[in-house]
């Protein structure tokens, strides 16, 4: 049996840390590829960097800033580092039985809105995943989105209500067009560390006690936030190799628990 797994979500999604942990291929995963509409064995670094138009895009630079945003729907991790998903898929297949296809959907700095039904985001989103299934030939598994997201929406004072309602369409739209099978979050960690922080963290525990299309993977974000060894020593606010590392791990148990 063949999972297809969404990883979504903006920088800490990407992967934004200090260094390269592990190269090493995943038994029994792959990442879809949509520039060349290839399926290639699964590891760091992951993702690919993908302009607008679907074709192959630049790794990102120090230099390039906004530049690189206005060129790219979705980005690979960032310097060729670690990012959360090898683990993720270590821990999955080895302890499901299951082989994976991972489709890189992330994008650093972005809102919700851009991942919201009409927007670049989404667009980009469903199409790849479609492109996956295909690929997948005869795909008959799960299809899971990960979800890694909301550090902007903080920084934009985005309200619990609001962040509630967006999220509930994404989810519900992704599930008529791709068959979604769930909507696994790792609920975000502090970024702004203050009260907007708390907004998107109670708007994702929130949701997953209303709506069963919703798993929370894991709660441990903002804990980890406060703890140096996870943290990114270079970049604010984000995880470091070691911290993508545990949430990776941390998150694929739990969503084996629920379909085990």
């Amino acid at each position: 049996m063949t999972d297809i797994i969404v990883f979504s979500g903006q920088s800490n999604m990407e992967g934004q840390t200090e260094k390269l942990i592990d190269a090493s291929v995943v038994s029994g995963a792959y990442e879809y590829k949509y520039a060349n509409d290839s399926l290639v064995p699964l590891h760091d670094p992951f993702g690919e960097n993908l302009r607008f138009d679907g074709t192959a895009g630049e790794d990102y630079q120090d230099y390039m800033g906004m530049t690189w945003h206005e060129k790219h729907v979705f980005g690979a991790s960032a310097y060729g580092n670690t990012s959360l998903i090898p683990e993720f898929c270590r821990v999955y297949t080895k302890t499901s039985g299951r082989e994976v296809i991972a489709v890189g959907a992330a994008k650093g700095a972005a809102e919700i809105d851009y991942f919201m039904p009409g927007y670049a985001g989404y667009e980009m989103l469903t199409k790849k995943t479609k492109a996956a299934i295909n690929k997948a030939h005869d795909f008959s598994g799960n299809i899971y989105l990960i979800w890694l997201q909301g550090e902007s929406d903080a920084i934009a004072s985005k309200d619990t209500q609001t962040y509630v309602k967006q999220i509930k369409i994404l989810a519900h739209a992704l599930y008529n067009d791709i068959g979604l099978t769930g909507f696994g979050i790792i609920r975000v960690g502090r970024f702004t560390n203050d009260h907007r922080d708390d907004a998107i963290i109670e708007a994702q525990s929130r949701v997953c006690k209303e709506d069963s299309l919703f798993l929370m993977l894991t709660e441990e974000a903002a804990e980890m936030s406060k703890i140096p060894k996870y943290m990114n020593p270079y970049v604010g606010g984000h995880f470091s190799a070691e911290g993508l590392v545990k949430l990776g791990h941390d998150a694929a148990n739990t969503l084996i628990k629920s379909i085990i």
